[in-house]
């Protein structure tokens, strides 16, 4: 449901650049038209008095969450995801597939492309096509009999079916042929992100001199840092246009890691991710991802050989994990979660309250539960 044709909103507003006490959205329909900092004469639709009122979370790397899996490829649960997404505080994202058949993935893509097309006004942002072109070394999760080498004609046949629909790859560098296909990406705008990979710190180099332009789950399913081979992590520490995703979840990295990430890449360059699986929003038990028997005990999820798999966060966990572990504030915090990935994948109008942007809010209680989840100034959930 919608307010109103025009409204106002009223509360705490965390803005990409500080915090407002006592600030106000002004939104028509579904746009946001003006941001004030001292609230005005108007009666506001919403006084939101408990919190904080966020922008809307982005996140570029989710598999599934309550059950429901991107690579189930039905309609049916792409819809059900998206709402589930919504009521956690996940108003923009990229459902992410993993390695598969070419067949399988031709499916997947096609799926997602319908549904985008008929529910125009989904959350869903593309694709994030995670895989199949990464390492079997580094699959971590990944199923290995699907895993292969960068194929151009393949990424090219895809993008020509599916037009647009592909926003992001992940892709191991330093396989044959992959610098091919981050040449392909740059020119019809696809984000390359580096993971899955077993590079070493030239080819990592080189890989972004290229155009690469990303890290996905840093410091995961990679090769470890060392002192005199630095690898892909390092290669992404310490340059200047590349930026890293991190799993906030106090399982896939140490907090002294998450520290070293936020202090070498600042503001602009940490991109907060979920890389969520199917069990997210649900509890303990097995579950599958990607074809394999996954179990979750106590929130973590593995496969049966032990390796991560995925896990069970949501993007709002996130940013207070980030906050506590990086030791940065709020802002920064809600920053790398909306405003940063957003902006990483092309989303252009989303990821921030500012006025012409999409009118994508939440209602964040001080106990750091979602409330209220708004998209296009649309009310999707309401947990008041």
């Amino acid at each position: 449901m919608f307010f109103a044709e025009n409204y106002v909103v009223r509360g705490t507003l965390v803005l990409n650049d500080g915090i407002v006490p006592d600030g106000e959205l002004e939104i028509q329909r579904d746009r946001i038209v003006a941001v004030n900092k001292r609230a005005s004469h108007r009666q506001p639709a919403l006084h939101w008095k408990d919190g904080w009122i966020f922008p809307g979370l982005v996140d570029i790397h989710v598999h599934g969450m309550a059950g429901f899996d991107v690579m189930d490829g039905s309609m049916e649960v792409l819809a059900a995801l998206d709402q589930a997404l919504a009521d956690s505080g996940c108003t923009r994202y990229l459902a992410t597939t993993m390695s598969a058949s070419r067949q399988r993935l031709e499916a997947v893509l096609g799926a997602v492309a319908s549904f985008k097309q008929i529910h125009g006004d989904s959350g869903l942002a593309g694709v994030h096509l995670e895989g199949p072109f990464i390492h079997p070394g580094y699959a971590g999760a990944q199923g290995a009999e699907f895993i292969r080498d960068p194929d151009l004609a393949e990424l090219q046949s895809y993008c020509a079916r599916f037009p647009s629909l592909i926003r992001r790859v992940t892709l191991a560098p330093e396989l044959p042929e992959a610098l091919s296909l981050i040449a392909f990406c740059r020119q019809v705008g696809i984000t390359v992100s580096a993971g899955h990979s077993g590079a070493n710190f030239s080819q990592a180099t080189e890989a972004f001199n290229a155009g690469a332009q990303q890290v996905t789950h840093l410091f995961n399913a990679m090769a470890p840092m060392h002192h005199r081979e630095p690898g892909l992590a390092g290669a992404a520490l310490q340059h200047p246009q590349v930026m890293v995703e991190v799993i906030a979840d106090g399982v896939h990295l140490h907090p002294a890691a998450v520290r070293l990430a936020a202090r070498l890449k600042g503001p602009d360059q940490v991109m907060l991710a979920t890389d969520a699986m199917r069990a997210a929003g649900l509890g303990d038990g097995t579950y599958e991802l990607g074809g394999q028997s996954i179990v979750v005990a106590n929130g973590v999820a593995r496969t049966s050989g032990q390796n991560l798999a995925g896990s069970t966060l949501t993007m709002l966990q996130a940013v207070f994990g980030y906050q506590a572990m990086a030791g940065v504030d709020l802002v920064e915090a809600v920053r790398a979660a909306s405003l940063v990935p957003a902006q990483a994948v092309g989303l252009a109008d989303r990821g921030a309250l500012k006025a012409g942007f999409c009118a994508d809010f939440l209602l964040v209680h001080a106990n750091g539960s979602n409330r209220m989840t708004c998209r296009n100034g649309k009310i999707l959930y309401d947990g008041r």
